[in-house]
């Protein structure tokens, strides 16, 4: 009996290779966006900041994080960084659960006394333990772990928190 919705084997296998690398290489918090797909190490170079943390507070499109390691700009980041999407509402919007700890490759994105930091749309963010990429021995390991292997262990991060200098109404600084 001929079924209508048979599909040749090499169709099938065509559909499930795209559909393994589309759960391998996504583009993590970023949603239906449009974006060219580009290494781990290409992303490395075009973010400002790379590391990790918890998000420890969530207020629509912002996120207080609780910064854990970093890979790139440890010097002007501090142990808890604000982060702001200017995309919220629109296709790139970001999503981050309180609770869950993520890879950020970020940028400044409004530098004043009150410092925002945006993660960056068509990069590799995303939570610990989601993405996989390939190495050379011809297997895969954790985009963290990636990072850590290429780049070293990371470091604390070292600025002063700047919003722990902005006064409170009674004149007090936070």
């Amino acid at each position: 009996m001929d079924n209508a919705f048979s599909l040749p084997t090499s169709t099938l296998l065509v559909w499930l290779f795209g559909s393994l690398c589309l759960a391998m290489f996504g583009a993590g918090s970023v949603h239906a966006c449009s974006c060219q797909q580009i290494s781990p190490a290409e992303g490395f170079d075009r973010a400002q900041y790379v590391f990790t943390g918890t998000v420890a507070e969530t207020n629509e499109h912002t996120w207080i994080v609780d910064v854990h390691r970093v890979w790139k700009g440890a010097d002007r980041l501090a142990g808890q960084v604000h982060l702001l999407d200017v995309y919220a509402m629109i296709d790139c919007e970001s999503v981050f659960t309180t609770g869950r700890d993520y890879l950020f490759f970020a940028d400044v994105a409004k530098s004043s006394k009150y410092v925002y930091y945006q993660p960056q749309v068509c990069n590799w963010t995303s939570a610990l333990h989601s993405k996989r990429v390939p190495v050379p021995e011809g297997s895969s390991e954790w985009l963290e772990d990636f990072i850590a292997r290429t780049y070293g262990p990371g470091q604390l991060p070292m600025a002063e928190d700047p919003w722990r200098r902005i006064p409170r109404s009674d004149g007090a600084s936070r």
